[in-house]
């Protein structure tokens, strides 16, 4: 079944209905399975560092990237609902941009403002980097 976020080019839509239905079909709220790239900033899902919607326990966040040439609004997922998902996948591939994120990584991530340390899973969580960069 596929659903349609509430996005157009005239902006994002009401998230309330959309979450409504995310409900309806998913009542537990978690996915079975999520796949993450990861930005040389360590973003992942749009959820950037130092972003207060980094600790928002809502589903979907409205949310504009402070990344782009002009602030583009989009819908992304809570990193509350990427760690409450089954199966968690983050990517770490590209060029040697990623690699200061592939060393907080192997690090542990200790003090590390980068989302993607933040990432978990409620059972199974992967990482898959790039050979170049390791």
């Amino acid at each position: 079944m596929i659903h349609l976020l509430p996005v157009s080019e005239a902006g994002c839509g009401d998230l309330n209905n959309f979450q409504q239905e995310f409900e309806s079909h998913i009542p537990s709220r978690r996915f079975d399975f999520v796949i993450l790239g990861v930005g040389s900033d360590g973003h992942v899902a749009s959820l950037f560092p130092m972003s207060t919607t980094l600790h928002s326990t809502t589903d979907f966040l409205h949310i504009t990237s402070p990344a782009a040439p002009h602030s583009t609004e989009r819908i992304s997922v809570t990193m509350d609902l990427i760690n409450r998902s089954r199966v968690v996948v983050v990517m770490v591939v590209g060029g040697e941009e990623k690699r200061g994120v592939v060393d907080v990584i192997r690090r542990g991530g200790e003090g590390s403002d980068m989302p993607v340390v933040k990432v978990g899973a409620a059972e199974k969580m992967l990482m898959y980097v790039d050979r170049d960069l390791f």
